[in-house]
């Protein structure tokens, strides 16, 4: 793009050309990258004079020091690269300007050619001949020469960087493509043997090529803010030198640290911004083309580093420099719109870094900018036409783009014709004039280039935005100037819209639109919307001036059917309100009957439309302002009436007043219920109809009455229980605990007689009697003083088909907790049953339900209560008997069993389970008892058996024996079956396995029980026979011989049962015994089992 030279008033020698830059172009890496140098050189050409221009306006300034040494305060040139590079020949020393011009090939100038060189000169040239002159002569020139090949090494380098400088200075700003300027790069390094394979290549191009690169991008740093050149020239360098990422990374680190240099010898402020921005635009280009993306990172991630700048703000300079330089691209397009153009431009956004959306919508500004130089006479030119179609190909605008941008230019031309055509249409106009604005708006259209349907739309916008005005007017004026007013405002609202409408019909038909919509609305808020709604509407029903319908109002303001409604009902609704009170005012102050006016006000209704839940809500609030004036006081007969009347006129009914009547005559009902009640407490039947009347009076219904006399029942047994609670206490509090309670309520025990002290007893005691005085008699009356207030009154519901649960709806259970309730009842309930009065009893007796009732208790919490109370009572005749007789007789039972069940009116399961526990705890203490004793009979355990039997108990479940006492019992009952010879070796094993069963051992249990107990028996029965044959007792010996038999043969028919063991007997003493056994005449008729003894035994009987 363009040079800044122009600005400056000079050319610097060499100055960029076209064709230089496409050279450049065509020496990059991919095609895309050719083009885009190309394109950018065709860009330069074309608009070289306009960025000019454009930067003297700006007037833009460099900085620092130039290559050539300019102060800072002269203007920025743009870099010449034959001048730097010439600039940098001329420091270059006269060795290495030989070296160049020097037609010697350079392999020839070394070390290895100069030593040998220079000792056969040192040598000839010696005057005299010995060999050891010759020889000390060519050793100094060995050494000279390695001195010699040294400088040359160094003079080679200093040659290959002033070849590499002149070919740059000659071919760098030149149309010389980079390929042939690398190749020519490539030649010179060769003959100063420092190319890149070989092993000095890394060290020149670490040195001598990376102070090249470094001194141009410094120079290019010093030049304008935003030249297009430095990017692609930059590039060319780098490509042409060869340079690979890292040596590009030394470079620009030392560029940034000359530029942090710069920062503290005084360049600040905004010349410091633009060398940064500058600079790292050019690094991150730089970076871009690397293969490895971490390494551009690294590199990149380095340099912000040391300049202090965040990644954030990276991107954001970065981005803005791109922008710049793109704008300048795009200063040239309006001059020359071409192919080439086009090209020069995508290209130039790509080169520049610059994202896709970012280029299209710079491309569209530019658009933009072009439409609106070109609309500057307020018309499209066909000229103008074809420079907008090459503008669209070259900025490379798609067809929706570029017809967005185009009518955002030409929408105002085309919006100033619609203000003026909306100022007629604002007013009343004929079907032709109609006609001649469409023609007129359609030809306008035409004139600014606009296709049919843009315009159409524009055209409709700009009456949207008309009615927008009359719309915020008409608001105003509802607000400030009045309704008249506001009226008058949506008159010309809905006229304009009406011609808008016929407008655009025309417009759409003309262009051949069928599907665009011919009436215009309005996205009105809906609150103010509905509003003006309402205003209109009520002129409307109101029958005033207005000739337009309010629906068309509703669809401009595109009202929905629910705001449409609302706004009906904030109209409406007042006006029937007011329709209603006048009616019944009317009516009342002698006016025509209110079944009369009622035909007139609903033909006036049919007008509003208005829903039923709206009329209703009218018609409830206009009741209740009729209420008001009534409240609170007992109705008249007349005033009954009108109220009825009112009721009626208005459509409710009964049910729809309800809570108002509730709300004004129910402190009125409730009063009168407790005056009926009067002190006594029970309502009289005078009373109770006359409550009747007034309810229907007052208008309450039967159910909303009842809860009123609940209420006050209510409160009445709240005040009775006060009495039924100080009762209670003196019946089962102990005087000193009742003088406690009674003190911290404020009151003195005294001698109350009536505090009989009972205590925790309940009032009953541990051998209660059935005749003698009542304990807590004082809350039996209290008590039947509740029950009797409650039934003389009514409370009870008698209905059959009420459950006994239900039918008492006001209790008492709230006030007290229902431990002390279930206390209550249970003295109330054993006193009922147990007094000696019969007067009492029966009175008590009839009460009994009903108390608990009045409590909250259900019948079946009542029951639960009695039988604690029987079983209490049971539990200690129980006690009693059992401490006097050892156990319950059948007397005893048959009274427990028979008697107390009618008596109490108890279940008899109940004190059966009694009795069954009694006995329960009386077998246990029998099975502790029997197995403390020193010697357990088998008899003892059968006859214990006989007893559980006989209460249908279980011994393992009922007695809640221990495993230990279990395996006891069970070893006392399988000793005697397993000793007795009557019985066989199968009726044994059925007699151990029922036992077992019957005590509820496991099998492993009962057989490992069992091991150990023949086993441990049969070691005893061997002992004592020894012994007892020791002493002479023979016939002792014999029997426990016998025994010991026994179990052998037990064991003998088991399994799991063998007793072969240690038997704590000497053998010899086993075998004199086994022959007296066995010789002894002592039996039953049986001989002895020789063999099998012999056997468990270990010894012979022979």
């Amino acid at each position: 793009v363009g040079k800044g030279n122009a600005a400056a008033g000079a050319v610097a020698p060499g100055n960029l050309r076209a064709d230089g830059l496409a050279a450049w172009g065509r020496d990059r890496a991919s095609p895309s990258q050719q083009w885009t140098a190309q394109g950018l050189a065709q860009v330069v050409v074309a608009g070289g004079a306009a960025v000019a221009t454009a930067l003297r306006r700006r007037g833009r300034h460099g900085f620092g020091r130039g290559v050539d040494g300019a102060d800072a305060d002269t203007q920025a040139r743009s870099v010449d690269p034959a001048a730097l590079f010439e600039s940098l020949l001329e420091r270059s020393g006269a060795m290495a300007r030989a070296l160049d011009a020097c037609p010697i090939p350079m392999a020839l100038l070394n070390t290895y050619t100069a030593v040998p060189l220079l000792a056969m000169v040192a040598g000839a040239l010696v005057p005299n001949s010995t060999r050891v002159a010759r020889g000390l002569a060519a050793a100094l020139g060995c050494l000279l020469g390695i001195t010699v090949g040294a400088y040359l090494d160094r003079a080679k380098k200093d040659g290959a960087r002033y070849a590499v400088l002149r070919l740059l200075a000659k071919h760098m700003g030149a149309s010389t493509a980079v390929d042939e300027l690398r190749s020519l790069i490539r030649g010179a390094r060769r003959r100063f043997s420092v190319t890149a394979a070989g092993p000095k290549g890394d060290a020149f191009e670490d040195n001598a090529l990376c102070e090249i690169y470094a001194q141009f991008l410094n120079a290019v740093l010093e030049g304008p803010e935003h030249d297009s050149y430095d990017l692609p020239a930059m590039q060319r360098l780098k490509a042409a030198l060869e340079l690979d990422g890292i040596v590009v990374g030394a470079a620009h680190k030392r560029a940034a640290q000359l530029l942090i240099s710069r920062g503290y010898s005084g360049l600040t402020g905004e010349a410091m911004t633009q060398a940064v921005d500058k600079f790292l635009f050019l690094s991150e280009r730089a970076f871009a083309d690397e293969p490895s993306t971490e390494a551009g990172l690294y590199e990149m991630g380095r340099l912000k580093g040391m300049l202090n700048v965040s990644d954030k703000d990276a991107r954001q300079r970065i981005s803005a420099v791109s922008q710049a330089l793109y704008r300048q691209s795009l200063s040239t397009v309006a001059g020359k719109v071409d192919s080439q153009t086009g090209e020069a431009l995508a290209g130039a956004s790509a080169a520049f870094g610059l994202a896709g959306e970012q280029a299209a919508q710079m491309n569209a500004e530019s658009y933009r900018q072009i439409a609106t130089d070109l609309l500057k006479g307020g018309r499209l030119s066909a000229e103008g036409r074809a420079t907008l179609t090459k503008a669209q190909a070259v900025l490379q605008l798609g067809d929706p783009a570029a017809a967005s941008a185009f009518a955002a230019v030409a929408a105002p031309y085309l919006r100033q014709e619609v203000e003026k055509a909306s100022e007629q249409l604002a007013k009343a106009t004929d079907a032709v004039a109609l006609v001649k604005t469409a023609s007129a708006l359609a030809e306008r259209r035409m004139e600014l280039g606009l296709p049919a349907h843009a315009g159409t739309d524009i055209i409709a916008e700009g009456f949207v935005a008309q009615l927008r005005e009359l719309y915020n007017k008409a608001c105003k004026d509802a607000r400030i100037n009045g309704e008249p007013q506001a009226l008058a405002t949506l008159d010309m609202l809905l006229t304009f819209s009406a011609n808008v409408d016929t407008v655009m019909g025309e417009l759409r038909k003309a262009s051949g639109d069928t599907e665009g919509a011919t009436q215009l609305t309005l996205a009105a808020d809906s609150l103010p919307a509905r509003r003006l709604y309402g205003l209109y509407l009520s002129r409307s029903i109101k029958g005033a001036d207005g000739k337009l319908d309010p629906k068309d109002l509703a669809r401009v303001f595109e009202l929905s059917e629910s705001d449409e409604e609302l706004a009906r009902i904030e109209a409406c609704q007042p006006r029937l309100r007011e329709l209603f009170a006048d009616s019944i005012a009317k009516a009342e102050g002698g006016g025509p009957p209110l079944s009369l006016l009622k035909l007139a006000v609903q033909a006036e209704m049919a007008k509003f439309a208005l829903p039923r839940e709206t009329v209703h809500e009218a018609a409830m609030e206009v009741y209740r302002a009729r209420l008001e004036p009534v409240s609170a006081r007992v109705l008249k007969a007349g005033q009954k009436e009108d109220l009825d009347a009112a009721l009626n006129f208005l459509g409710l009914a009964a049910k729809d007043v309800r809570m108002l009547h509730l709300k004004a005559f129910g402190k009125v009902y409730e009063e009168s219920v407790r005056e009926a009640m009067g002190r006594s407490g029970i309502m009289n039947p005078d009373g109770r109809e006359a409550l009747v009347q007034l309810r229907e009076r007052l208008g309450i219904s039967e159910e909303d009455s009842q809860k009123f006399f609940y209420g006050v029942v209510d409160e009445r047994l709240k005040d009775m229980m006060e009495d039924v609670r100080e009762s209670y206490e003196e019946a089962t509090y102990t005087k000193d605990a009742l003088k406690e309670v009674w003190k911290k309520r404020g009151k003195d025990v005294g001698d109350d007689p009536m505090a009989d002290g009972t205590g925790g007893s309940m009032g009953i005691l541990e051998t209660p009697q059935l005749e003698g005085s009542v304990r807590g008699f004082k809350l039996m009356t209290s008590l039947c003083t509740v029950a009797d207030f409650y039934l003389k009154n009514k409370v009870l519901k008698e209905d059959k088909s009420v459950k006994p649960d239900d039918a008492y709806p006001v209790t008492v259970g709230k006030y007290i907790d229902e431990k002390t309730k279930e206390e209550m009842y249970g003295i109330f309930a054993w006193n009922a049953v147990t007094s000696q009065d019969a007067a009492y009893r029966d009175q008590w007796k009839a009460a009994q339900p009903h108390v608990g009732g009045i409590m909250g208790m259900s019948e079946d919490t009542m029951q639960k209560v009695m039988v604690r109370m029987v079983s209490r009572w049971a539990n200690g005749f129980i006690k009693q008997k059992i401490q006097e007789k050892g156990k319950l007789g059948e007397e005893e039972i048959s009274t427990l069993t028979n008697w107390v069940p009618t008596f109490f009116g108890i279940g008899a399961d109940v004190t059966k389970d009694m009795v069954q526990s009694a006995n329960k705890g009386v077998l246990q203490s029998k099975v502790l008892r029997l197995l403390n004793q020193p010697k357990v009979l088998p008899t003892d355990v059968q006859n214990l058996r006989e007893e559980v039997d006989q209460w249908k108990l279980d011994i393992q479940k009922d007695l809640e024996l221990t495993r230990p006492q279990l395996r006891s019992l069970f070893r006392v009952e399988v000793t005697a079956t397993l000793e007795d010879s009557q019985l066989s070796h199968s009726d044994k094993q059925d007699a151990v396995a029922n036992s077992k069963a019957s005590f509820g051992l496991a099998a492993e249990e009962a057989a490992s029980e069992l091991r150990e107990l023949v086993q441990a028996r049969a070691r005893g029965y061997l002992v004592n026979a020894v012994g007892d044959l020791m002493q002479g007792n023979e016939e002792q010996a014999m029997h426990e011989m016998r025994r010991l038999e026994l179990l052998a043969e037990f064991a003998e028919g088991s399994d799991e049962m063998k007793l072969k063991q240690e038997w704590d007997v000497a053998p010899a003493l086993r075998a004199n015994l086994l022959k007296v056994y066995v010789a002894s005449p002592i039996g039953e008729g049986k001989a002895a089992n020789v063999e099998l003894l012999e056997s468990i035994l270990g010894v012979s009987a022979k």
